[in-house]
């Protein structure tokens, strides 16, 4: 970690400083979703299945902008079960979509807010999306 001293006091960067910010900022408004911190989901996979691990994972990072039930938010995020997006594209579109995610400007983005690549969430894997994409395919 690139820190200096000054006065006997150690201090991170700007850079490092500025990641730290934004990072913490972005936890915030994840932490901040739409409310009350649970995520309830109609589906039910047995634990440590890769349905059940794509919804622990859907529910960290997708619930904030598409609900808690991934039934969408209005002007934020489209819902997620019972989708026509999910129904219509492959497994292997889906991922490269969430990969890739959507600026506000797209011409099919109808709120105008933009998608972070991987959702907003960089430490997801190709296993990881794979698994959310799996469990999205048990809400159509």
């Amino acid at each position: 970690m690139s820190r200096s001293t000054h006065n006997g006091v150690r201090r991170l960067s700007a850079t490092r400083l500025a990641a730290a910010l934004a990072f913490a900022v972005a936890i915030a408004l994840v932490a901040a979703g739409c409310g009350d911190d649970s995520v309830e989901v109609t589906t039910t996979a047995a634990a440590g299945t890769p349905i059940a691990h794509g919804q622990q994972l859907a529910g960290e990072s997708c619930s904030s902008c598409h609900g808690q039930n991934f039934e969408g938010v209005k002007s934020l995020g489209p819902a997620l079960a019972d989708s026509h997006f999910i129904q219509d594209y492959t497994d292997d579109e889906i991922i490269a979509f969430i990969k890739e995610g959507r600026s506000k400007d797209a011409p099919d983005n109808e709120t105008g807010i933009a998608m972070p690549p991987y959702g907003g969430n960089p430490r997801l894997t190709d296993d990881d999306l794979a698994d959310i994409v799996l469990f999205l395919r048990t809400m159509q």
